[in-house]
């Protein structure tokens, strides 16, 4: 794969990563991975966490550096627009909390889990298509899509 269309699969799975406008994504990642109609924080972690890293730790250093990360976040500004690049520039910031200018996994982690308590309203350990909905209507609301 050239490393622009690597790096167009990469903005179009971490639009709906990180809630981009619905513009700007083109499809969510798969989070009920076994299709049985609920989501485990392990099926949400492995879509967060695991493909991030995948998309863009290009070194494989287990995590993503701000090198890494400006590379998709220009190609989500040019296809996703201002939205995307405050949504992309926000995720940053909510994900490398110690500032060191690195997405660490145990931060990925972390944000993963914080969101997925935030979006399960019943406190079952489960996501319904309910829960999901609602999460990603609460993303669009605060991108102002």
């Amino acid at each position: 794969m050239s490393l622009n269309r690597a790096a167009f699969a990469a903005v179009v799975g971490l639009a709906s990563l990180c809630g981009l406008p619905a513009t700007a994504q083109m499809g969510p990642p798969k989070l009920d991975q076994n299709g049985d109609g609920r989501i485990l924080y392990a099926e949400y972690r492995s879509a967060n966490v695991e493909r991030t890293l995948d998309m863009l730790d290009a070194d494989k250093n287990g995590q993503v550096s701000r090198k890494e990360f400006d590379k998709v976040a220009g190609m989500a500004r040019t296809f996703g627009g201002a939205r995307a690049a405050a949504a992309m520039d926000q995720w940053w910031r909510a994900t490398d909390v110690n500032g060191d200018g690195a997405m660490s996994r145990g931060e990925m982690e972390a944000n993963t889990r914080r969101r997925f308590d935030a979006a399960d309203s019943d406190r079952d350990g489960v996501l319904t298509k309910t829960e999901v909905a609602a999460m990603r209507e609460r993303q669009r609301a605060a991108s102002g899509n």
